[in-house]
């Protein structure tokens, strides 16, 4: 075996060799492209119909080589058949490793697991113990928005504070004077020592609260709004404005109480429709509190140490391996989480064939070169560009690594399920050669194995 670790098959091989020597004709009519990529040439045939393109595609196939000469940190790799699960290609495929975003693969398969694709989540008031007192009751909702009902924040079709502070006033019988919060649907840290401080000021995730709203962004209408320290004084504040000008908060955490008469409620969208939020913007907090419920639904607790048990357990519901899994969030953000390629791969297989109910999952995949994360930083250009609208997948990114699990369109019968991970470097670069080895996997399609 080659000590880059590469599987290779003689007969594959040679099965490129012989495309050149049984179709001449084919080949003389294709424009072939010199194209050079960290130093190595690959050959990619320009076919003018779909049929011949799949025929040729053994000739274009440079996947096993681009990984045997990788260069760009160290590489984890696990390729496979859709149609079949034969592994196709693999590099340290069963070591485990950090996984940055792709971890919301995980995350969003326990979420549709262990909640169902139509839960929901509630917000409510109730009467408090005292007159004058009304308790907001935070659901795990972080899409709940402060912005006029009709009006659309980040998260689309979310509930909205006036639409619930409207029922309160008419249900209510007298003048209300404050308003209490019940927090107790989550425990536990709300920020996780692991993560940094930049992840806070860039706007990728919030303190993890069962009761904030538009993520605790301080403008609900961009993404990547600087996140604050207090979601739960946000949120109450917003609410209390609603109901009068001198309407106070007191964000101590109360039970609420016994026969406490129901004053409103709103509801978020459903969980198939939320994966399809976390997965195509890689929304951190959306990701957090969804491993948060599905601790509390599999009954292993309500805080960042539930998770590992709470999403495994999940898991296997789906047939996904666990064995092995160190699950220290659900968004990837911590660098302490190891997952191996193979295992997001065989989930990724899954997910493409749409079992055990994970179809919401594939379409939340951001697709190459056109939408989600899969749309930035130029992603999917120069020698992966053909393969632009073919790859759809969840990309992942941390201060020491890049990554990519997804699955191709099909050529030559079959799709390739995939995840590429390069571990140990900064250099953004990493994105082109994933992307170019995730672009030759699917020119191999059906071709591969």
């Amino acid at each position: 075996m080659p000590t880059s670790g590469v599987r290779r098959d003689d007969e594959r091989v040679n099965r490129a060799r012989a495309i050149l020597r049984r179709y001449p004709h084919t080949i003389a009519l294709a424009t072939v492209l010199a194209l050079v990529v960290g130093g190595i040439a690959v050959a990619t045939a320009a076919i003018g119909s779909s049929h011949d393109r799949a025929t040729a595609a053994d000739a274009r196939c440079t996947a096993e080589s681009l990984a045997g000469r990788w260069d760009t940190g160290q590489l984890f790799l696990d390729a496979r058949s859709v149609r079949t699960g034969k592994s196709v290609l693999t590099v340290r495929g069963d070591e485990p490793t950090q996984t940055g975003s792709t971890m919301k693969l995980l995350t969003a398969s326990a979420a549709l697991s262990a909640l169902g694709p139509d839960r929901r989540f509630t917000t409510r008031v109730v009467a408090g113990s005292t007159p004058g007192s009304v308790v907001l009751v935070g659901g795990g909702d972080p899409t709940l928005s402060r912005l006029p009902s009709g009006q659309d924040g980040v998260y689309p079709g979310a509930p909205h504070l006036d639409d619930l502070a409207r029922q309160v006033r008419a249900a209510h019988p007298g003048p209300i004077d404050v308003v209490q919060v019940d927090t107790g649907l989550f425990d536990g840290p709300a920020w996780h020592p692991t993560w940094t401080q930049s992840a806070r000021t860039s706007g990728s995730v919030s303190n993890i609260t069962a009761l904030m709203v538009d993520g605790d962004r301080d403008d609900p209408t961009d993404a990547y709004s600087l996140r604050g320290t207090a979601a739960v004084a946000r949120a109450a504040s917003a609410f209390a404005a609603l109901l009068g000008p001198d309407v106070r908060v007191d964000t101590t955490s109360v039970g609420v109480p016994s026969g406490a008469t129901a004053l409103g409620s709103v509801r978020s969208a459903t969980v198939a429709d939320l994966v399809g939020t976390l997965l195509t913007h890689s929304d951190d907090t959306l990701a957090e509190v969804l491993a948060r419920h599905v601790a509390v639904a599999e009954g292993t607790g309500r805080s960042f140490d539930a998770i590992q048990a709470g999403t495994t357990k999940a898991l296997r519901h789906v047939d996904v391996p666990t064995t092995g899994l160190r699950l220290v969030d659900g968004s990837g953000l911590s660098p302490d989480n190891r997952v191996s390629a193979s295992a997001l791969t065989k989930l990724m297989r899954t997910v493409a064939e749409h079992r055990h109910g994970l179809a919401p999952v594939d379409a939340g995949l951001a697709v190459a070169g056109k939408t989600g994360t899969l749309a930035e930083h130029g992603r999917f250009t120069g020698a992966a560009a053909d393969a632009r609208g073919h790859v759809r997948g969840k990309t992942g990114t941390l201060d020491d690594m890049f990554g990519l699990t997804g699955v191709t369109d099909e050529v030559g019968g079959d799709r390739i399920a995939f995840t590429v991970f390069a571990e140990g470097t900064a250099d953004p670069t990493a994105r082109k050669d994933i992307d170019t080895l995730a672009a030759a996997l699917w020119r191999c399609g059906g071709n591969a194995g």
